[in-house]
């Protein structure tokens, strides 16, 4: 896919970058670190783009198989690389409620 292709067809680059990636996991050298610094940084602006534009549910069911440990990986190193504390995290959910209310967590019986 050319690069003007991707500005073209945003589903489909992203579809094919997450199929990309989902077969490069077994040999993560595969792809370069920078790249996916940047695949990150851009993936996680667009989550927060379409938060913010009212997308709620969080990971598909299972967490699309991101293990805890991946999570706690990926969310030590974006906090730590934006000099964020943990508390300065929860003090932005209390204040600005933009937290997953408890009607929206999909891990609670009603929301199954």
């Amino acid at each position: 896919m050319s690069s003007s292709d991707v500005r073209t067809a945003p589903a489909a680059a992203v579809a094919a970058a997450a199929e990309a990636l989902a077969a490069a996991i077994g040999e993560p050298g595969r792809v370069a670190d920078a790249d996916l610094r940047a695949l990150i940084a851009n993936a996680v602006r667009l989550y927060a783009a379409k938060a913010e534009d009212g997308m709620r549910t969080p990971l598909p069911p299972g967490g699309g198989g991101v293990t805890i440990t991946d999570a706690m990986l990926l969310t030590t190193d974006l906090l730590h690389a934006l000099n964020v504390q943990l508390f300065e995290l929860s003090m932005w959910q209390a204040m600005t409620g933009n937290a997953i209310a408890p009607h929206q967590r999909i891990d609670t019986p009603d929301n199954r």
